[in-house]
């Protein structure tokens, strides 16, 4: 009975950290591709923010590593290699914890975050030595199909203002967002909450990520010291 248990709990180790190899490259892809996303948004997102998905990926590729290092301990039943490797899970248990928290707590703040460097962007839009600000509003209303912060009146901040950044119009021509008549080529939903939904729900998926893969680990862990100790009790026996 004791020889199937342990058969069952070492396919099950090799089982799950074949899914936590898995877990790793995801959460890589994931961290990848928000930090890809963020990097064409960089004047509206805080450092806190672009930190979180570097972080993610690193923690990706640990997960792998560890994960490998696991199978193969669980396959050749050696309990030194299982106890480093819970020993090293528990450190990335702590570490995806941290994450978590971390993801959440910015979710908070990143509204705020996002319109006040939004706002601060439309002042400087235009002006020399402002182009990574001007780029970035153009890739955005061009990208998601929105006009300035709140809406396209944001833009026209006085009445010697007649006009839009062309990158507000549906088809983008020189020009095109001073032309007469210019509000019903444009865009008029606001670029805020389009950009919100993009960033915070990255940032909740993230999270949520992390913690879903840090409770499989706390199981793994689990296991993993069973296993070692009946391998261990096995060999002062024999």
């Amino acid at each position: 009975m004791d020889n199937c248990c342990e058969s069952m709990v070492k396919y099950f180790m090799f089982f799950i950290n074949f899914i936590f190899a898995i877990v790793g490259l995801v959460l890589i892809s994931i961290g990848a591709y928000i930090q890809i996303k963020a990097t064409e948004y960089l004047d509206f997102l805080s450092d806190n923010y672009l930190n979180t998905p570097i972080f993610i990926i690193i923690v990706g590729c640990v997960i792998f590593v560890v994960a490998f290092f696991g199978c193969c301990g669980a396959w050749s039943e050696s309990s030194c290699m299982i106890y480093t490797y819970s020993v090293l899970i528990t450190i990335i248990l702590i570490a995806e914890i941290g994450a978590a928290i971390a993801a959440f707590a910015l979710k908070g703040d990143l509204k705020s975050v996002i319109e006040h460097k939004m706002v601060d962007g439309m002042d400087n839009y235009g002006k020399p030595g402002h182009e990574g600000v001007t780029n970035a509003w153009d890739v955005l209303q061009t990208d998601v199909h929105c006009c300035g912060a709140a809406g396209y009146k944001d833009w026209i901040k006085d009445a010697t203002v007649s006009g839009v950044p062309d990158s507000c119009c549906k088809v983008d021509t020189k020009g095109c967002g001073h032309a007469a008549g210019f509000e019903n080529e444009i865009y008029t939903k606001g670029c805020l909450v389009e950009f919100e939904d993009q960033f915070i729900g990255n940032i909740g998926l993230v999270g949520g990520i992390a913690l879903g893969v840090a409770f499989a680990q706390f199981l793994g862990v689990v296991f993993s010291c069973c296993l070692a100790n009946r391998i261990r009790k096995g060999d002062i026996y024999v």
